[in-house]
């Protein structure tokens, strides 16, 4: 077996054996759950009380946003391996094989991805099927578009994650950092508050963060049929209020962002983040 698939599938046997990692990788999603359900969902509806179907598209939008921020708890759990592996002194054993740094990363940002793209394609499918039971309007093209967007988002992630996570030296700095991104990036994506409702600097920071773009693009995808239903015969004016305010359509100064613009966009950030991890392992050989 090539080595980086070896230590592709060593990482994603451990993370997935280990059902306590398992669990908190998915503590942000459930966090934004229960904040939807208790606090958010009641009074999001009844900011737009004059719109039928309301409750549908809220709905929908939540879980596209859900969606968005997935791979980057998963994945940044799933490096919880790499950095017990560097605190107890295992990756030298990686360091001094043949491998050189830029096949490491590989094999790291494989089995990363690979738990990013399995636990985003559980919760879409549990996104779906509450969707499904509530009644809201989905169409075969947004489901279908939403399974593809799942793999620049997976892989997305993986490699910032990894990346970033490439600093840290010991489990306790990583506990940290993993609180600081579950907590973070539900704001970034504009879950935990509309995106119209976050202050200009905010709003601006968010649009940078690739995950923010990923959740837009889910938002087009998974809730523009619950859009088209709720706002039909309303003016374009308001609709292209409403889009703005939660996150649908994004905006750097006046320049509006299309979806090939975004999708680019996350993949030269990617690109680069991944050169980034790879120099840091260079450096440790």
């Amino acid at each position: 077996m090539d080595p980086s698939l070896a230590l592709a599938k060593r990482n994603i046997l451990c993370y997935f054996r280990d059902r306590e990692s398992v669990f908190f990788s998915l503590m942000g999603v459930l966090i934004v759950v229960l904040l939807y359900l208790i606090f958010l969902r009641d009074m999001l509806i009844d900011s737009w009380p004059d719109i039928p179907g309301m409750s549908n598209l809220i709905d929908s939008w939540v879980m596209a946003g859900i969606l968005g921020i997935v791979p980057v708890t998963t994945c940044a759990g799933a490096l919880q391996t790499m950095i017990e592996d560097r605190a107890d002194g295992r990756d030298r054993d990686v360091l001094v094989t043949p491998m050189g740094p830029w096949r490491i990363s590989m094999g790291y940002v494989l089995s990363t991805f690979g738990v990013g793209l399995v636990m985003s394609a559980i919760t879409l499918v549990i996104c779906l099927v509450y969707l499904f039971a509530t009644g809201c309007p989905l169409s075969l093209t947004g489901i279908l578009t939403t399974v593809l967007l799942l793999i620049p988002s997976s892989l997305s992630a993986s490699i910032i994650m990894y990346a970033l996570t490439s600093f840290l030296k010991s489990t306790g700095a990583f506990s940290g950092f993993f609180t600081v991104v579950s907590v973070l990036i539900g704001f970034l994506a504009g879950i935990y508050m509309p995106a119209g409702t976050m202050p200009a600097a905010m709003q601006t920071i968010s649009t940078f963060v690739p995950a923010s773009q990923m959740a837009a693009l889910f938002r087009d995808s998974l809730a523009q049929d619950a859009l088209d239903e709720a706002f039909a015969g309303v003016p374009a004016s308001e609709i292209g209020s409403f889009r703005c305010d939660m996150g649908f359509d994004l905006y750097i100064g006046d320049i509006m962002l299309s979806e090939p613009m975004m999708l680019v966009y996350v993949f030269g950030v990617t690109v680069l983040f991944f050169a980034l991890a790879a120099y840091r392992i260079k450096r440790r050989v």
